[in-house]
């Protein structure tokens, strides 16, 4: 299904593009020195333990949207995957990863943001969240429905739940921070290139 309309390049320059500057020194200056020093003092299976075990958590989300999306094999696929990790390992291990499965999953999951894309939405505008990073007016509104099913939303008192997703969140930092040092070191203009990098990437896994 072919969006109805399409990403607008920037209708808040100067907000978004302070932005993206605010993110990127975040995320090189405070978070890859913090980063650095938790992978320095934990071992590297504690910290891929719990990354598979956040993953598995949220599982719901993928799970939802595959059934939104009408992509019900997938949905399958996630519940097995879950139930395997969370039954064997309590999530901690991604027992199920590499077993052959009867429709291929996207990793990385499904989630709202997707979901409208796949209803005919496009991106509409882009902006770079404050510390968050790059999205656009569709996934902003998904992130706001991705909230009711990713658990910790559910769990009280509301520090408990933040402070844990955060420090979670955290964990996973090496996935992301790569491609901001690659995209800044690299690109004549890191605010275009992340831009165009973001919707290409979501565009990918909308159509997948």
């Amino acid at each position: 299904m072919r969006p109805r309309w399409t990403v607008s390049r920037t209708p808040w320059s100067p907000g978004t593009a302070s932005g993206s500057a605010s993110t990127t020194f975040f995320y090189l200056h405070i978070a890859r020195p913090a980063y650095n020093a938790w992978v320095f003092i934990t071992p590297h299976q504690l910290r891929s333990g719990l990354k598979n075990f956040f993953s598995n958590v949220l599982f719901p989300m993928r799970f939802v949207n595959n059934i939104l999306q009408f992509r019900f094999l997938e949905a399958g696929v996630e519940f097995g995957r879950f139930f395997i990790n969370t039954t064997s390992s309590l999530g901690f291990a991604d027992v199920a990863k590499g077993k052959k499965t009867i429709v291929p999953v996207d990793p990385s999951g499904e989630d709202f943001g997707q979901t409208l894309g796949r209803w005919g939405i496009g991106h509409g505008f882009y902006v770079v969240w404050p510390f968050i990073g790059p999205s656009s007016a569709r996934d902003t509104v998904g992130r706001a429905g991705d909230l009711f099913t990713d658990p910790f939303f559910y769990v009280y008192p509301w520090e408990l739940a933040t402070s844990s997703e955060l420090a979670l969140r955290f964990n996973a930092l090496g996935d992301v921070l790569p491609l901001y040092e690659d995209l800044n070191s690299a690109a004549v203009d890191p605010y275009i290139a992340m831009r165009e990098a973001y919707i290409n990437f979501r565009n990918s896994q909308v159509k997948h």
